[in-house]
């Protein structure tokens, strides 16, 4: 056996960190969208946008990281891969800085963070919250696509296909498609 081929049973440095990061996710893939909403009901700061939010932002995000958990748990890879458990990382870090900082509209509304730490603040909220949910919300998709297209493979690193396997993938209208 050559210093480059790494013998089945052993256990990569990463393989702890995406198992971590896996358990961890099922808690905060329900935890942040639960802290977008919940967040404003906690502080009082609660206004009329927050059944948007409930009904739009928070489910979709709910999905997406769900799949994005439970496809490679399905599968033989069983967790993420790296690159996609960094992503969803990225994902959820930037979900829980929005729940601090999404405004809201009505009377005695305001964001989590202006209710903390008064009026002065609702200007850096508002300034910050538009490119948290863009980023949140990019990073959600993109995290979902790499751990779904990363589990296929037996081992769940993400390596690249080889060209018998592209061969056998099967045919129709789509078979790129096939995951």
């Amino acid at each position: 056996m050559s210093t480059s081929e790494v013998p089945s049973t052993t256990v990569l440095p990463a393989a702890g960190f995406r198992r971590w990061t896996a358990r961890c996710g099922w808690i905060l893939a329900v935890a942040v969208p639960l802290w977008l909403v919940g967040g404003r009901v906690l502080t009082d700061s609660a206004g009329s946008l927050t059944p948007v939010y409930a009904a739009t932002l928070a489910p979709a995000l709910l999905v997406l990281w769900l799949v994005a958990l439970a496809v490679p748990a399905r599968r033989p890879a069983r967790v993420p891969s790296f690159r996609a458990c960094i992503i969803l990382l990225i994902s959820w870090g930037c979900g829980l800085t929005l729940g601090l900082t999404l405004p809201d509209a009505g009377e005695g509304a305001s964001s989590v963070l202006g209710a903390w730490a008064g009026p002065g603040a609702e200007g850096a909220a508002a300034a910050l919250s538009n490119p948290l949910g863009i980023i949140t919300l990019f990073t959600a998709v993109m995290g979902c696509v790499v751990a779904v297209r990363h589990s296929a493979h037996g081992d769940g690193s993400g390596r690249p296909r080889d060209t018998e396997e592209d061969e056998a993938q099967g045919t129709g209208y789509f078979p790129v498609l096939d995951v």
